[in-house]
């Protein structure tokens, strides 16, 4: 009778795994199409110097959140790496948008399949960070028991990423490199099944407390 047991979260996991990239891949085809192959090239662009500006940096604002506002400790990460992304995506998008004021024609062949080309990468790109700020940074706890999931869509999205932040956006005395340790997913799953814990204690709550916030280290 075991075969048939549902359970309701894992079903709700399920749909939010598969609904997610669906409306990125719709709402992309659907509202982007019209900005052309050169619109979406730019955009391109500027979506991956957001993402890698958000993961080179995150840890720094986390842990000032986390350090300023104690109650922020297990949420500081996901609220750090959004507030950056989305930030410097206005910025760099207002900026593109001022620089790149005309729009450049292409053959109509090259127009449509290369903007389905571009459309479809700048799907990956989206789908991937959603994964990482969301899936690893979110704000759902896990067990104790939980085995890492190392996925090789995951593993290749973060060694990519680890490739391409290394000496890019970095400070001029050292290189701020993504997942330069290479336990990324480690560390962000003991976060989780920290948060899981502290919502299970006494008072169930997701915020942090001053005593848990000490016992953080910051990475050089």
């Amino acid at each position: 009778m075991s075969l048939f047991v549902v359970s309701v979260p894992l079903i709700l996991y399920q749909i939010y795994g598969l609904a997610v990239p669906i409306v990125i891949l719709a709402a992309l085809y659907g509202f982007r199409w019209r900005a052309g192959l050169w619109g979406n090239s730019v955009t391109l662009g500027v979506i991956l110097f957001s993402v890698l500006i958000a993961l080179g940096w995150w840890e720094d604002i986390a842990y000032l959140l986390a350090t300023q506002a104690p109650a922020t400790l297990f949420l500081a990460d996901n609220i750090a790496i959004w507030l950056l992304f989305i930030i410097n995506l206005v910025i760099l998008d207002t900026i593109t948008r001022f620089m790149s004021t005309v729009k450049v024609k292409f053959n109509d062949t090259v127009e449509s399949v290369g903007n389905g080309i571009v459309l479809f990468l700048l799907f990956m790109v989206l789908v991937r960070f959603v994964v990482i700020a969301n899936g690893h940074l979110g704000m759902v706890g896990d067990h104790h028991d939980v085995v890492l999931n190392q996925s090789p869509a995951t593993n290749a999205a973060i060694g990519a990423l680890r490739v391409l932040s290394k000496g890019n956006l970095s400070g001029f005395s050292q290189v701020n490199q993504f997942d330069s340790s290479g336990n990324f997913l480690e560390l962000q799953l003991q976060r989780r099944q920290a948060l899981m814990l502290n919502m299970q204690g006494e008072g169930g709550s997701m915020q942090g407390t001053d005593s848990q916030v000490e016992k953080i280290q910051r990475r050089e």
